[in-house]
């Protein structure tokens, strides 16, 4: 069977439900989440927060593209694990005020085991951000996305 050949752009579309003020159910390409707030903001702690998803999305953007950057550098990811710490501004979730940037920070802490040539890893790590949507997406609202790497246990940070 053939490849699909993707088009550069083309659309997608998210149906939400609310269950509950805090708690929706949330469908995309059949697979459905549940998004909710905690108990001690009057949730029902069914699912994670709606700021959560963004981050776990982020994640699994880092993962995907950080995997196809290998492969076109002709490095192989042996294991990855990716943790991310987010400063949020909740002056306008909690309505305060109005604000411009909700997330001032996000630190990505990632650990690449890989086969390959280490400037190929490096390569590989270096132009993440520039083709991670959702790391875009971010950068561009004014986050400051802080990416710590550990190739094969060698630092290095890219901001």
């Amino acid at each position: 069977m053939g490849r699909v050949k993707e088009k550069p752009i083309w659309k997608f579309s998210i149906a939400g439900v609310q269950d509950t003020p805090t708690r929706s159910k949330v469908t995309a390409r059949g697979h459905s989440c549940v998004v909710d707030e905690p108990v001690q903001r009057g949730g029902t702690d069914l699912g994670p927060m709606p700021v959560e998803y963004v981050f776990m999305g982020l994640a699994g953007c880092t993962h995907v593209i950080t995997n196809k950057l290998a492969a076109a550098h002709g490095v192989t990811i042996t294991a990855m694990e990716i943790d991310i710490n987010v400063t949020m501004d909740s002056h306008g979730t909690r309505l305060i005020r109005p604000i411009e940037v909700p997330f001032p920070e996000a630190v990505l802490d990632i650990r690449v085991s890989y086969e390959g040539a280490r400037e190929d890893a490096l390569k590989m790590a270096r132009s993440l951000r520039e083709h991670c949507a959702v790391s875009k997406m971010l950068q561009e609202s004014g986050t400051r996305v802080v990416e710590n790497w550990e190739l094969n246990g060698e630092s290095l940070t890219i901001d």
